[in-house]
């Protein structure tokens, strides 16, 4: 891909368009300097005349994320936010001051976004100024709002039984079984390897979760039973357990496995489309599998402390919230109207 640098205050890095130097092999083969590495090949860019077009703001704004071991799916979010803010600001966003950042910030809660979405916006542009652009000075005295906790939607045991058996397919019921029965994040179960799955332990090794950090969950037997008749019927080649397919257009015969993982997006659909088929009007996510798994082992006995590890937080205080959500515990509480004897 081509890439142009669009005027700005930060000149092009020195060595652009020499030979690549030789750095040493990853698990893909050799890696070297001016490769395209994984995120930069996430990152969108505006095309004119069919060259990619990128500020080289965004792109040192990328590598600085990446220099503080920020997650792929984190950089592709905060690159974003910022060329939202540099075409509705309409020049780089070095030329910007705090007046500039401001008024964005206002047009965002004028366009009524979610807090959440908008504290992302807030912590991209702090994250620019301070340490890409070196000008804390524009973002140090906005006001961080805070966000305030929402009760979470926790699917049913029954619910969570009508889509999985309207999954749409075997290959899509298997991801959601996993979900579900380890308590994965949607990331975590497109991640999947043949490799993570250990049989003889009966445990399952989730890599690189969210903030980077691995654990471990159990795997139990009928989710095993699944997986090993997932990896028979479709004959995969192997490491991934849920390889996305070539598209049928790219290929002459059969079904050809790509080198990489399913996506979250593409699983997303795929829920949807089981919770419409099983006819329920709860707003249930792809996420709310993993609050079932939390709220439904609390609900059967598991401790809290243990629930934790299972979860991976860091803070039990996390794992509690779903303490408030045990309805087998709010069925059972007494009224105390009905405590009171009749006169």
């Amino acid at each position: 891909m081509v890439v142009t640098w669009r005027a700005g205050a930060l000149p092009p890095p020195p060595g652009r368009g020499r030979r690549p130097l030789h750095l040493g092999h990853t698990e893909r083969g050799p890696l070297h300097l001016g490769q395209t590495p994984s995120w930069r090949q996430h990152l969108q860019t505006r095309r004119r005349n069919g060259v990619a077009i990128m500020s080289y703001t965004i792109e040192r704004l990328a590598e600085d994320l990446v220099l503080a071991g920020k997650r792929p799916n984190t950089v592709k979010c905060y690159c974003d936010n910022v060329r939202r803010f540099e075409r509705w600001l309409g020049k780089p966003a070095t030329e910007a001051g705090e007046a500039e950042v401001r008024a964005f910030l206002l047009h965002l809660r004028d366009r009524g976004l979610a807090p959440r979405t908008y504290t992302v916006y807030l912590a991209s542009l702090c994250f620019l100024y301070r340490h890409t652009l070196g000008r804390p000075e524009v973002v140090d005295g906005l006001p961080r709002p805070k966000v305030r906790r929402t009760q979470v939607v926790v699917p049913t045991i029954g619910e969570v039984r009508a889509v999985l058996h309207c999954a749409p397919t075997p290959f899509s019921r298997a991801m959601l079984e996993a979900a579900y029965a380890c308590g994965l994040r949607a990331s975590e179960v497109c991640r999947l390897q043949a490799g993570d799955i250990d049989s003889r332990q009966g445990l399952v090794h989730v890599r690189q979760g969210k903030g980077g950090k691995d654990r471990v969950v159990m795997l139990g037997d009928r989710l095993l039973q699944r997986l090993r008749e997932h990896w028979k019927l479709y004959r995969l080649p192997g490491p991934w357990l849920f390889p996305r397919r070539l598209p049928r257009r790219a290929r002459t015969h059969g079904t050809i496995w790509m080198d990489e993982p399913v996506s979250r997006v593409w699983l997303g659909v795929q829920f949807r489309n089981a919770r419409a088929e099983a006819g329920i009007r709860r707003r249930i996510t792809l996420h709310g599998l993993r609050h079932a798994f939390a709220t439904h082992l609390l609900e059967h006995g598991v401790d809290t402390a243990i629930l934790r590890v299972l979860m991976g937080h860091v803070d039990i205080a996390t794992t509690a919230h779903y303490a408030s959500v045990r309805t087998n515990v709010l069925r059972t509480t007494p009224s105390p109207l009905d405590l009171l004897e009749p006169r």
